[in-house]
């Protein structure tokens, strides 16, 4: 049995980000959450938004996993097939150029809500991924910082101190390898399709490891309704991938195809929004994510004749507002992986703050530090991170689901492992 609400609403499209001007805030009261991704929809895209609410009744597969925990992933997963699956607005932007001879990633964050932490990830720890089948386990290699709204080690956005970047954006026609073939193929394990970002981070240093890393290692969704994804990798060389999951399959946008006669990549292998990279060579006037995709290359293309009276990252900030999609973008993030800094700044802490990785440790025996990304400091906040707690995560984590995740027990037991999920994580000397 299906059934169907859609909600229209009249774009205004005059309304301006709040990054730079202040704006309506659209989540003002308690609103339903539907009622608001249909509004900050509607303020974000150039034409009609329609929001559709489905509720579908599947029946379920029933899927073998060697573990307790994927036993309970499971479960959870069925439970949150049938339920109310809000389709998210879709958004986000990054762009990876080069300006004066230096790289730079920039990425817009556009999301119903903006409340995470930004956490250092340590070296030398023993992890178990959170999958519902065939769950993979690494130790991580490297340390890094990323960006967390569903908890730790589940980050949408990252640097490690090798200067790997991870992104992930919304990708409506995503659809991951069946869990099935996966459950059947001796050689695959798998990771949840967020915690992804946070298993690159930990142990690539370049996109040729993380293209190779696919033949052994695939994402699979816990929650659909979120993990409609794909990702955006650079390293420190300025090597750069699009990887998408298309019809179960990893469609990987790297190598000889995608790069010039010097070995730079082609400037449209360097922009990526919410339409699959195929579809967005072909722009469209009323589709804002190929509108975003098309301004974005012309963007990057232009940062080669940018003159030396504007910064690199204050370049990459106007790009960023170019791209920007009123009151959903949420963050800017600016990544040098040269120098191994990170730029941020939000709707809420509009000061422009950084965090230098060569400034922080990374070894298996400290403790993670985390800072709110909306602290309104200005400026290094390296000295101002403290020691995560779980209080902190259980912040962040209740934050998600009470407004993204529709409620009933399939999300209270996801809630719970992502909850404690960091008591799990060991370095090699503690492991029981």
């Amino acid at each position: 049995m299906k059934s169907l609400l859609m909600i229209s609403v009249p774009a205004k499209q005059n309304l301006l980000p709040r990054i730079e001007f202040d704006t309506m805030n659209l989540r003002t009261g308690r609103l339903t959450t539907a009622t608001t991704f249909a509004l900050v929809a509607a303020h974000s895209l150039p034409e009609f938004t329609h929001m559709r609410l489905r509720r579908n009744s599947h029946p379920a597969r029933r899927i073998h996993s060697v573990t307790g925990v994927g036993l309970v992933l499971q479960a959870a997963m069925v439970g949150v097939l049938a339920i109310t699956a809000i389709q998210p607005a879709t958004a986000c932007t990054v762009m990876r150029m080069t300006i004066r001879g230096k790289l730079v990633i920039a990425r817009n964050h556009d999301w119903p809500f903006g409340e995470a932490l930004v956490i250092t990830n340590l070296r030398g720890i023993e992890k178990t991924s959170l999958a519902p089948i065939k769950p993979a386990t690494w130790v991580s290699k490297y340390g890094s910082v990323s960006f967390c709204q569903f908890g730790r080690e589940i980050p949408f956005a990252g640097m490690n101190e090798k200067g790997l970047t991870v992104d992930l954006l919304r990708l409506p026609g995503a659809t991951f390898p069946d869990p099935v073939a996966v459950e059947a193929d001796p050689n695959l394990t798998a990771v949840n399709a967020i915690q992804w970002v946070q298993y690159q981070l930990d142990t690539a240093e370049t996109v040729a490891e993380v293209v190779d890393s696919l033949s052994t290692v695939v994402p699979i969704p816990m929650l659909p309704m979120v993990e409609t994804v794909h990702y955006f990798v650079t390293d420190s060389t300025g090597d750069v991938a699009v990887v998408e999951f298309i019809n179960g399959s990893a469609v990987v946008r790297h190598g000889d195809d995608y790069r010039l006669d010097d070995g730079k990549p082609k400037t449209h292998a360097c922009v990526l929004a919410n339409s699959s990279w195929e579809d967005s060579q072909t722009e469209l006037q009323n589709n804002s994510s190929r509108m975003r995709y098309g301004r974005g290359v012309r963007l990057v293309e232009m940062a080669n004749e940018i003159g030396v009276e504007i910064a690199p990252i204050d370049y990459a900030i106007r790009c960023l507002r170019m791209v920007a999609q009123g009151p959903l973008t949420q963050w800017n993030l600016v990544y040098q992986p040269e120098e191994r800094r990170i730029h941020f700044r939000t709707q809420n802490s509009q000061q422009q703050r950084w965090i230098d990785l060569d400034d922080l440790s990374f070894e298996p025996e400290q403790t993670p530090q985390a800072i709110d990304i909306d602290r309104n400091i200005n400026g290094n906040v390296v000295p101002h991170m403290k020691a995560v707690t779980d209080a902190d995560n259980e912040r962040i984590v209740n934050h998600a689901f009470d407004h993204f995740v529709p409620a009933g027990l399939p999300s209270l037991m996801i809630k719970q492992l992502l909850l404690d999920y960091p008591s799990k994580l060991r370095s090699p000397q503690t492991a029981p």
